[in-house]
């Protein structure tokens, strides 16, 4: 009897996700090592890192799985056609990324979406902590700290609600790293407006709403986020 196609082709190319949101009051520190080479104008890359709390208040930590849309997926299928590949640079995160009765309920993305709900920053993600040439692991690591404080806060008026702010919606965005400007790009800052659009070839990889993290300047308010991205 002729094996049926699922026993023959077993072994799945299957894109998964796990976000860890950290927040903290003030500042955690970020520590790489073993940083790879990579071409002018691309993120920088390391074998490892670690994350350090001991100069700040870890308040709470919230990780979740992650959603790839299908722009993320069109983009690396793409990729192995035609060897035009988009690079995940950069980080974005919103505001509106639960329901607007109870802000511990998250909304549910769909794989369509090009998009966060409402995004208030994008920014250089800044380190890229791969891992690969194993048995069994096979993953990046994206990581990034946003501050509610300090001269490289998020402005107060990026927010939905300027008297109480949040963010609560992440996102990682490609790039194509044959387009200006080059890494590093600067900060892009909502509300958008035609006028006020981060660049045209960034796209929309993945995303993951949480409940809502506080985020007043006043109480020296940091969100770290530790985006995975693996194959099984």
């Amino acid at each position: 009897m002729r094996s049926s196609p699922q026993t023959i082709f077993s072994d799945k190319l299957y894109p998964q996700g796990l976000v860890e949101i950290f927040v903290t009051q003030g500042r955690p520190t970020l520590h790489t090592w073993g940083q790879l080479p990579t071409a002018p104008g691309y993120p920088k890359v390391y074998t490892d890192h670690r994350i350090e709390f001991s100069d700040c208040t870890l308040i709470s930590k919230i990780v979740r799985k992650n959603i790839i849309v299908n722009l993320g997926k069109d983009a690396v299928i793409r990729s192995l056609t035609t060897g035009n590949l988009l690079v995940i640079a950069r980080m974005c995160v919103g505001d509106r990324g639960t329901i607007p009765s109870d802000p511990t309920v998250p909304k549910v993305p769909t794989p369509t979406m090009t998009a966060l709900y409402n995004e208030v920053n994008r920014s250089d993600i800044e380190a890229t902590i791969l891992n690969v040439g194993t048995p069994t692991i096979h993953e990046v690591k994206f990581v990034k700290t946003f501050y509610a404080a300090g001269a490289d806060k998020i402005p107060i008026t990026a927010f939905s609600n300027q008297s109480k702010p949040v963010l609560n919606e992440v996102g990682l965005i490609m790039f194509n790293p044959a387009m200006p400007p080059p890494l590093p790009r600067p900060d892009n800052y909502g509300p958008y407006t035609p006028s006020n659009l981060p660049p045209s070839d960034e796209v929309l990889f993945a995303l993951r709403t949480f409940k809502s993290v506080p985020f007043e300047e006043s109480n020296d308010m940091s969100v770290t986020i530790r985006y995975t991205i693996f194959i099984e």
